[in-house]
């Protein structure tokens, strides 16, 4: 059972301790207290005196008023994340990477989701989220891109040069970040394959002649082909899900020895549907995929994949980051190339043509 106090018909709330309650407590200045507790300016402080306002603080149940805080000084300590998914595992590492080397350099981190799969909801609710980011006083903005045309333009409009912005793996114009080189990536895993010996391979995933970014992946896996004088052949993620499981299998295993997947998803879904249809991975069919997901290294066969740089990725924004808030102001791309990670999957037939 839970009680409370009242006055009347209104709930006691305990009043929540200031910045000058510390400093009342201790006979010292506020602004002594202030950069006590600040993560910039404590080194101003004597390492006693620090220690104490830090003790007292906690006595006190003190939490900053970040609003406050960036209204005095200039900065809240916060960063906002915008991302679009969090239910796939590789949006997981990469949000959990970018939190640990935050609280690093002493900053927290507000994310928002933009989850709409509409394409011009998907946009209208990036922009929204962003504002809301902004709206809630944070010294700058990370932000994992979709690689949509014109997104560039529309994180601009969205932010009017309020913040910083560094983005995440597509590349945009005008702005700093960090992108992955899918096409290097994509053509490293192709050309594995061709060494293996394989001709006839496939891949799949979106249209390598559309204009944005992410058919980059695609592009990779053309220009292994090409270089090879083999005749590349795309399917589209999107006729995959309307074909029926048998169908699907016994299409692929006849055409194909070896199969590049746009993601572990898609790679671990194609090889269930080939086993289903009584063609063998990796002796009938290679397939490899993209994302090194936890499952990817324990299913039978261990999935061959494209280990993306988490770590890296992360360290770079944060880098980007800060460069902007010490005054850098010419945008800057940091490009990364992921890890071919060599299991089973990718052990077909050596001479099969």
């Amino acid at each position: 059972m839970i009680f409370c106090q009242t006055v009347g018909d209104k709930q006691m709330k305990k009043k929540q301790a200031t910045i000058k309650d510390i400093a009342r407590q201790l006979g010292i200045s506020y602004s002594t207290v202030s950069r006590a507790l600040s993560p910039h300016a404590s080194v101003l402080v004597k390492e006693e005196t620090r220690e104490l306002v830090r003790q007292t603080a906690a006595e006190m149940d003190y939490s900053p008023n970040l609003m406050a805080r960036g209204i005095v000084m200039g900065r809240t300590g916060t960063l906002g994340l915008l991302t679009y998914q969090i239910f796939q595992e590789v949006f997981g590492y990469q949000t959990d990477q970018i939190l640990k080397v935050a609280d690093e350099q002493d900053y927290q981190i507000m994310m928002r989701v933009a989850a709409h799969s509409m394409p011009q909801e998907s946009m209208d609710d990036q922009t929204a989220q962003i504002k809301q980011l902004v709206s809630w006083g944070v010294d700058g903005l990370l932000i994992h891109t979709r690689g949509d045309e014109g997104e560039s333009e529309r994180i601009l409009d969205a932010v009017k040069g309020r913040v910083p912005v560094v983005t995440l793996h597509y590349p945009t114009e005008n702005l700093s970040g960090v992108v992955l080189d899918y096409v290097s990536d994509f053509y490293e895993v192709t050309e594995h394959l061709i060494k293996l010996g394989h001709e006839r391979i496939g891949f799949i995933g979106e249209d390598q002649n559309e204009a944005s970014p992410v058919s980059a992946k695609d592009k990779g896996y053309l220009q292994a082909m090409q270089k090879h004088d083999l005749a590349p052949k795309s399917i589209p993620v999107s006729s995959i899900c309307a074909e029926g499981e048998y169908r699907l299998g016994k299409e692929l295993g006849d055409r194909f020895t070896a199969l590049v997947c746009r993601d572990d998803y898609t790679a671990i879904g194609v090889c269930r549907e080939l086993r289903k249809s009584g063609i063998c991975v990796p002796e009938d069919v290679a397939v490899v995929g993209s994302g090194d997901i936890d499952v990817s290294a324990y299913m039978t066969p261990s999935l061959t994949t494209l280990a993306m740089p988490y770590e890296a990725i992360a360290q770079a924004a944060m880098d980007l980051m800060l460069e902007q808030l010490e005054g850098q102001d010419t945008p800057r791309q940091v490009i990364l190339k992921s890890r071919l990670v060599v299991r089973e999957s990718c052990g077909a037939n050596k001479n099969k043509k």
